[in-house]
């Protein structure tokens, strides 16, 4: 099983839309078997594939009170996507004094476990924006960190102190890799190719040759509780992520159907 977390500090940049399609494209156009793991008490991923309620998700498996991860997996109306929601009580997580190393190894754990069935082919995992307990988690237990970034100057800057955080981290896990960088919202105008240069030209982290071009039917589909894949299959965006899809793919050297 492949783990790949979806990170950036900054908010709105589209990290739970990129979880979410790529998870939907994984799991239909490459017929996986695909686990989205929704660390981020706002709990967006949650509320837009399963049906509204309170779910025992993450943050049960994170203060050690669930007896397995299993009963807390829940499957989605698209075959081959399951979800592990948030939880109401995530955000509170970073607030407790007790926290104990089972607190940040809880999504390095419930891959192992995951790992030993095999009931997943890829694990995503929607982080929050912030480095907090749950994302760190999730960067410990991922084979590739993703970033995606809008095409504005605290965006492009931001990406390299964000790169040196993760790095930071190689003391507890070595090997921590950040795979790549996602332009998200893209329209042509000199100050989006402006930015998207900078960050080709940095070079400290690749780029994607793909890029995820702006559209009202994102935004649509989050208010219709859905990927924009299924809301408008044929609209820029949601072909941009199904190319992009195939790209990370390829250069993660992962084979599907």
């Amino acid at each position: 099983m492949r783990t790949f977390a979806i990170v950036n500090r900054k908010g709105g940049v589209g990290k739970t839309t990129t979880a979410i399609n790529l998870a939907y494209v994984l799991a239909t156009s490459c017929r996986m078997r695909v686990l989205l793991v929704d660390a981020d008490g706002q709990a967006n991923a949650t509320q837009i594939l399963l049906p509204s309620g309170e779910y025992d998700g993450l943050g049960a498996l994170m203060r050690g009170y669930a007896a397995g991860v299993e009963d807390l997996l829940i499957p989605t109306d698209v075959e081959g996507l399951d979800v592990l929601p948030a939880s109401a009580d995530l955000w509170a997580l970073d607030l407790e004094a007790d926290k104990g190393a089972h607190t940040y190894s809880a999504v390095m754990n419930m891959r192992d476990a995951l790992e030993e069935g095999e009931a997943y082919d890829v694990m995503v995992v929607d982080c929050p924006p912030n480095l907090s307990a749950a994302c760190v988690s999730a960067i410990l237990a991922s084979d590739a960190v993703i970033i995606p970034v809008l095409s504005d100057a605290c965006s492009a800057v931001g990406v390299a102190d964000l790169v040196d955080q993760i790095e930071s981290l190689e003391y507890i896990c070595p090997g921590i890799r950040v795979a790549g960088v996602l332009v998200n919202q893209w329209h042509r105008a000199p100050v989006v190719e402006d930015s998207v240069a900078y960050l080709r030209e940095d070079g400290r982290v690749p780029v994607y040759d793909t890029v995820i071009r702006r559209t009202d039917k994102v935004p649509e589909s989050s208010w219709a509780r859905m990927s924009v894949q299924r809301w408008s299959p044929w609209c820029s965006a949601a072909r941009d992520y199904r190319a992009w899809a195939a790209e990370l793919l390829e250069k993660e050297g992962i084979r599907h159907e």
